[in-house]
């Protein structure tokens, strides 16, 4: 699969886990967005998932983050 298919689906699948599983209270951590992708056959580096994150807010999605321990993002408004 080309290298442009597999960033755009693992936009969706990003997209579709925190819609799904993700609110303030719920927070999805890196870790986990990391493990769901490997679910998917994709694989992920720390610093990628960053940049994902900032390219679903650009494409509207109301990403919000929480830093720290336990930190990692959810969606807000919906």
């Amino acid at each position: 699969m080309p290298q442009s298919a597999n960033y755009k689906r693992k936009l969706l699948i990003l997209a579709k886990l925190l819609l799904e599983r993700s609110d303030d209270e719920h927070i999805i951590s890196r870790q986990e967005m990391q493990e769901e992708l490997e679910r998917w056959g994709l694989s992920a580096e720390r610093k990628s998932i960053y940049d994902d994150m900032g390219q679903l807010a650009e494409l509207g999605l109301d990403v919000q983050a929480k830093r720290g321990r336990n930190g990692g993002w959810y969606i807000g408004q919906r």
